[in-house]
């Protein structure tokens, strides 16, 4: 007959401690988020941060300085960042800019800025703004900000001095390269809500065009709307703009993908870090477009740009013009904490329809159509005084002749063609 122990109540004074242990780091091993918790390097590494700083704060000669948030704010924002170029910590103001620049929502006066000719020059104002009701024109240069002559600042920081508060106010001192006339204007710094498919129009009698911002919250909803728009006018082909759009909410361009795609077909692969995929297919829309499409994209066409018109040129559904993209294939996932701050760090990859990772190399456009960042400037500060004064009087001004966007004009003259084959389906057999 076997024999029966029985553990004594000593025994179990460090068994039941050892059994919740176990229990406890087998739950921290199955969170991602707690794994760290039971590695030496990560207490290591806490003790060694907690021992600097406070040398630092008993030490350093000037004691009034020492402020703990700073400094771990300064740290983790280099850690992060150090990771890759696209990782970031953000501090509580740093998480509302990038929520509102998410949604294409700015505090501002309404105008965007650049660099021309090492002058400081409005190229868009945005009608939403104080800018366009104050009588600010693109094309106009700041010479001053509150006062300031910003005439030797850089961009950047130029940009800093008109940023503020929503309702405070700021006086953009300017000149008018028109007239070359000075002029002071005193604007309302406002929540600006911008939107993401913006210059819908016919380009010609059959050519429908837009342009995409950016993929925000409903951007394929405005996207579907514009496209009936245009449909309503007649059109029988369409140029999609992506140029200049930093990319965005990865399920937009997929819903945006769907408009243009089969149901079933694939849009893009989703792959994690320990090798995980997600497959996303096009799922059946009720706003559906089949008519000859050409997509625009160039060097600054990121992110979800290139999921779009990735999948729009793997299943050749549309044709690429232009030039090949920024190359940003890899996924940001964003956290926010109690505290208010953030953290946007990179979690996942993702590879085109036929398999093709693209960070670092971008997509290729079918036809390549070159131009140059001075090229692209000009065509932004032109857009908007072309529709109010003639070419020379455009010239004079201005002191340049206006320039052809040669892109849409092959894009144009493509999609015509197509049109006048009734080509439902493009493709080309242009090596890349």
């Amino acid at each position: 007959m076997p024999t029966v122990r029985y553990m004594d109540k000593y025994t179990l004074r460090w068994v039941i401690p050892v059994a919740l242990l176990a229990v406890l780091a087998s739950q921290f091993a199955a969170r991602a988020d707690w794994r760290a918790m039971l590695s030496l390097d990560y207490w290591q590494s806490l003790a060694r941060y907690g021992l600097v700083l406070r040398i630092v704060e008993s030490e350093f000669v000037h004691a009034d300085e020492v402020d703990f948030p700073e400094l771990t704010d300064i740290a983790l924002r280099s850690a992060v960042s150090s990771l890759d170029s696209y990782s970031r910590y953000m501090t509580p103001d740093d998480y509302e800019d990038f929520n509102m620049a998410a949604n294409q929502e700015y505090v501002g006066v309404g105008i965007e800025i650049g660099q021309f000719s090492s002058r400081i020059i409005i190229s868009q104002v945005f009608e939403q703004g104080s800018a366009a009701a104050g009588g600010i024109l693109a094309g106009d240069f700041i010479v001053g900000v509150d006062g300031v002559d910003t005439r030797e600042e850089s961009l950047s920081e130029v940009i800093d001095r008109i940023r503020g508060e929503p309702g405070s106010l700021v006086t953009l001192a300017i000149e008018r390269a028109i007239t070359a006339q000075a002029h002071s204007f005193e604007l309302e710094r406002r929540e600006i809500a911008l939107d993401s498919v913006v210059d819908i129009e016919m380009a010609t009698d059959t050519v429908g065009y837009m342009r995409v911002r950016q993929f925000i919250d409903e951007t394929d909803l405005e996207l579907a709307s514009a496209i009936h728009a245009l449909n309503a006018q007649g059109m029988q082909g369409l140029i999609l703009d992506l140029r200049g759009n930093p990319g965005g909410r990865l399920d937009i361009a997929v819903k945006m993908a769907e408009i243009f795609l089969q149901e079933g077909q694939k849009v893009l692969i989703v792959q994690s870090r320990r090798g995980e995929e997600e497959v996303f297919y096009a799922k059946a829309s009720v706003d559906q477009f089949q008519k000859p499409l050409i997509v625009l994209i160039d060097g600054q066409s990121a992110s979800a740009s290139e999921i779009l018109s990735g999948a729009l040129r793997d299943h050749e559904r549309a044709l690429l013009v232009g030039e090949k993209s920024y190359g940003k294939g890899s996924v940001q996932s964003v956290y926010s904490f109690p505290d208010g701050d953030g953290l946007k760090l990179t979690s996942a990859r993702y590879l085109l329809p036929n398999g093709e990772a693209i960070n670092g190399t971008g997509v290729y456009p079918n036809v390549t159509v070159e131009r140059t960042a001075e090229e692209a400037i000009l065509l932004t500060l032109q857009a908007h005084h072309l529709r109010h004064m003639s070419a020379e009087a455009f010239t004079k001004a201005f002191g340049f002749a206006p320039v052809e966007d040669t892109q849409r004009l092959v894009a144009q003259q493509m999609l015509d063609a197509l049109i006048s084959l009734n080509v439902e389906h493009p493709t080309s057999n242009i090596e890349r």
